[in-house]
């Protein structure tokens, strides 16, 4: 009788592969695609090879992909002691881009967790780390992330200023889709200062970008912010006319979201064009398309129109409900301008109502 042999299964992921350059590459190449749990190993066996035992830039190199995919993890606290020690080597060996690279990452996991005055001082030392090697496409990262944080806080104006720095590295830097969504970060910072006329101009030069380097999801971006633009300047004709030219150079739309998005702004023109019951089919319509595909912050922008359609068509207590309603779903995800801006509408009904 024939004895059977049973063999333990292998552990590695990569058999046969040791060389630990070849591991980090391997571990890069699953980070790319999304898998950190892959890559994690991969950058197991790199760390403990023979080359990164006599190669301080490839051990440096392999903490800060070890950092990177930790935080694709939300492992924020091992993350940063796999950023802090690669950032100690790259000094060590006198490496300021790398130093830098692990110092804007970090900068960037703060930016995530909200704390946005370390975020921003880590950022300062990056781009201070940066400026010394002359890396423009690593010094713009950095910047936009400054611009980014800005926004957050409500420096608007400096967003500005700190993404108009950002541009001009991208530039130098070659990057034309980057400098794309760079003039769409100014765009959306000068629509929140009310500038519709910069913003129009920046947002049409960021969709130019988008078209010439076929990036569908940068060029949704920008035409519905251009037609929310034309829409607070009232050219209502301009507004929908953007909407159809996005209707029609998006055949089948990129996604349910944005045919949602389209939708909304399609009945905010409706209702300023004075076509309120059209307005009111296709809110209803797009009040169930954001309900079935589980778009809350939508759901509550739809709301938030509703409201505004039934004060216009002489209906204040269901106008009032609708508000209420609004005011609820952005107060439950967490969108304190949404809210706020309801909480607006509410008062200045009741109001009107009172009067």
């Amino acid at each position: 009788m024939k004895e059977l042999t049973l063999k333990r299964a292998s552990t590695d992921i990569c058999p046969g592969i040791k060389d630990g350059i070849a591991l980090l590459n391997l571990a890069r190449g699953w980070l790319k695609q999304g898998n950190a749990v892959v890559a994690i190993e991969l950058l197991k066996s790199a760390r403990n090879s023979v080359e990164a035992g006599r190669n301080q830039q490839l051990r440096a190199q392999i903490l800060k992909e070890t950092g990177r995919a930790l935080m694709m993890q939300s492992d924020w606290e091992s993350s940063e002691a796999h950023y802090l020690e690669a950032q100690q080597v790259f000094l060590d060996i006198e490496d300021h881009k790398g130093a830098s690279e692990c110092v804007r990452n970090r900068a960037n996991m703060y930016f995530q967790k909200g704390r946005f005055a370390d975020s921003e001082e880590l950022c300062r030392q990056a781009l201070e780390w940066a400026s010394v090697v002359g890396d423009y496409e690593l010094r713009a990262t950095i910047l936009n992330t400054l611009g980014a944080i800005k926004s957050a806080t409500g420096e608007l104006k400096e967003a500005v200023r700190v993404f108009k720095l950002c541009l001009a590295d991208f530039e130098s830097s070659g990057n034309r889709l980057r400098q794309g969504y760079v003039l769409l970060n100014i765009g959306l910072a000068q629509i929140e200062l009310s500038e519709s006329d910069e913003a129009i101009v920046s947002l049409n030069q960021a969709l130019a970008m988008a078209l010439d380097e076929k990036d569908l999801s940068l060029v949704e971006i920008c035409y519905q912010n251009i037609s929310k633009c034309y829409l607070a300047q009232k050219e209502t004709n301009l507004a929908k006319s953007v909407i159809d030219t996005a209707r029609k150079i998006l055949p089948g739309l990129n996604s349910k979201a944005l045919e949602t998005e389209l939708n909304l702004i399609d009945c905010q023109i409706m209702r300023t064009m004075g076509n309120l019951h059209g307005a009111h089919q296709l809110l209803e319509k797009t009040y169930d398309m954001a309900i079935d595909h589980k778009l809350h912050a939508l759901q509550a922008d739809v709301l938030f129109e509703q409201g505004l359609l039934e004060k216009q068509r002489g209906r204040p207590e269901l106008a009032v409900t609708k508000l209420d309603a609004a005011a609820n779903q952005y107060k439950l995800i967490g969108v304190d301008k949404g809210f706020r801006q309801t909480v607006q509408a509410l008062e200045n009904l009741k109001r009107s109502n009172n009067g």
